[in-house]
């Protein structure tokens, strides 16, 4: 599988967004109502809700809106794009080439994107098939998603981050009070300890990006991909 983490500009809820820039939005689920419908379940946060979906309500994008729930400082929102709405998302191309959203946020700076691909080819598809309808996403990150022999996935962890992230822990390197320090632990990886300290930073910040957040910085640069 390909993970592929983009950014869109905000064309779905764009007027919405405009008017509401403190606010901002999670995908939680998209289903077809037909061809030219497509229904959704979005979870708001911030600035003023009841003006937020009131302007949702007269977006061009939408067709129609309903709020559904209150949880904290969230609210849940049923939303209905319409035709105009549907051309404008790139949703149906998702569809087409197998891809499975896993993340997807909006602000008034666009549409954050982590999406899981079945192959390399359909990545291509997908980017091909956005820029022939005039929208461009920009790539933050692209990397193979592996599973080890045991079937566990990696996470977007490189070999030497896991092995040094699997030896901190059985060393006791993570305890508290520590057992090994850095200079043990980077013998035991056959390394120096300014290269295990960089690999466990590193492997950590990936451990973080791929399970507790969208991975992606607020200044557009894409995260590198080293072997450390």
């Amino acid at each position: 599988m390909i993970i592929v983490e983009f950014r869109t500009d905000p064309t779905i809820f764009e007027q919405s967004f405009a008017r509401n820039p403190e606010t901002t939005v999670e995908w939680e689920r998209s289903n077809a109502v037909d061809g030219d419908r497509l229904r959704a379940l979005v979870w708001a946060t911030g600035g003023d809700l009841d003006a937020f979906g009131a302007d949702l309500a007269s977006d061009p994008t939408v067709l129609r809106v309903e709020p559904l729930t209150d949880v904290g400082n969230r609210r849940l929102f049923q939303v209905e794009l319409g035709s105009d709405g549907v051309d404008a998302s790139v949703y149906r191309h998702l569809v087409e080439v197998g891809g499975i959203v896993q993340k997807l946020v909006g602000t008034d700076r666009g549409w954050e994107f982590r999406v899981k691909f079945p192959t390399r080819g359909a990545v291509d598809r997908f980017f091909d098939a956005c820029r022939a309808k005039g929208t461009d996403p920009t790539v933050r990150r692209l990397y193979e998603e592996r599973t080890t022999e045991h079937g566990r996935q990696e996470y977007g962890l490189t070999e030497p981050q896991r092995d040094a992230l699997l030896e901190a822990v059985r060393a006791g390197y993570l305890e508290v009070p520590r057992k090994a320090d850095l200079q043990e632990l980077g013998a035991s990886l056959g390394v120096s300890d300014t290269a295990a300290s960089q690999r466990l930073r590193r492997g950590m910040k990936t451990l973080v990006e791929h399970t507790l957040q969208s991975g992606t910085d607020d200044d557009g640069e894409a995260a590198s991909e080293t072997g450390e």
